[in-house]
């Protein structure tokens, strides 16, 4: 590789921050760029595309793929992406956000307290006592198991002399001096 137009990790951490929020913006998922990055030679999975914006690839793997990254941003705000007609690809917008009232987060807190994983029973009755959609209960559900197993795996941790990394410590080898 050319070392002399290789993006320094300062450099990728700030492209990697903006695509994300450009991309965010756009209204298009990392599932979508992952499909649409087909265009430009191979398709990538949503998990390449998260680990690419959360600097969890090695410098290497991000130094190759920001350039695809990069022409389809481009792409994408020049409104070219998933428009082509006759292509297989159609890319989608992300749905909007559901915004739950705080009574209702606690309705559904009491439930998840004695029901954790409520039938799809349970989740048709919820949806309809609540007004809201039952896929928005399901996900609130999965959501909020994840929440409780990401407190029980921070609780197992307490007292173990591990300390956090902070966020910009990205340790990559450039292979430089």
């Amino acid at each position: 590789a050319d070392q002399a137009n290789q993006p320094t990790p300062s450099e990728l951490e700030q492209f990697a921050k903006m695509f994300k929020q450009k991309r965010i913006k756009l209204g298009f998922t990392q599932a979508d760029v992952g499909q649409a990055l087909t265009d430009y030679g191979n398709p990538f999975s949503q998990t390449t595309i998260c680990r690419f914006e959360a600097l969890q690839l090695s410098f290497k793997n991000m130094v190759k793929l920001q350039p695809l990254l990069h022409r389809w941003l481009e792409d994408a705000e020049n409104n070219s992406v998933g428009q082509r007609v006759g292509e297989k690809i159609q890319v989608k917008k992300r749905k909007k956000r559901t915004s739950i009232e705080s009574s209702t987060k606690g309705l559904l807190e009491k439930h998840f307290t004695m029901h954790p994983k409520p039938s799809a029973q349970e989740i048709n009755n919820l949806a309809a006592q609540l007004n809201l959609e039952k896929e928005v209960i399901r996900v609130w559900f999965c959501n909020r198991r994840q929440k409780e197993k990401r407190s029980h795996s921070e609780c197992d941790m307490v007292g173990k002399d591990v300390p956090p990394l902070p966020p910009s410590s990205v340790g990559w080898n450039t292979g430089l001096p």
